[in-house]
């Protein structure tokens, strides 16, 4: 098995590889969207709490700013989650994954052997 990185390349031996992974980017579009919507849903929650709707309505100009904001906060946190598609997985292979979890009332821990 051949892999190429940029410029390198290397090769392996196919009983030596178990899994291969591939990074996927997600479009930050939809951060935007969600961003901008949290943002405005908040000022707008936040603006008829402390004034009367039509002052709201009226004054979209610190809205939308406050929506650009979350806009932009929304690529930042989507631009940082990459995922990650299996595509190849050795038949046989066996995977081990152990996951802890906290609370106020204990801990727990959960253990998943793949076949």
């Amino acid at each position: 098995m051949t892999v190429a990185a940029g410029a390198d390349t290397r090769t392996l031996r196919a009983a030596d590889v178990t899994r291969v992974r591939a990074r996927r980017s997600d479009s930050v579009l939809n951060g935007a969207l969600i961003g901008a919507a949290a943002a405005i849903g908040a000022g707008l929650f936040l603006c008829t709490r402390t004034e009367p709707w039509e002052n709201c309505r009226d004054d979209a100009g610190p809205i939308f700013r406050i929506g650009a904001l979350g806009a932009g906060v929304g690529i930042g946190i989507d631009a940082l989650i990459r995922g990650r598609t299996t595509i190849y997985e050795a038949a046989g292979s066996a995977t081990l994954h152990v996951m802890p979890a906290v609370d106020r009332r204990g801990g727990t821990v959960q253990i998943e052997l793949r076949f």
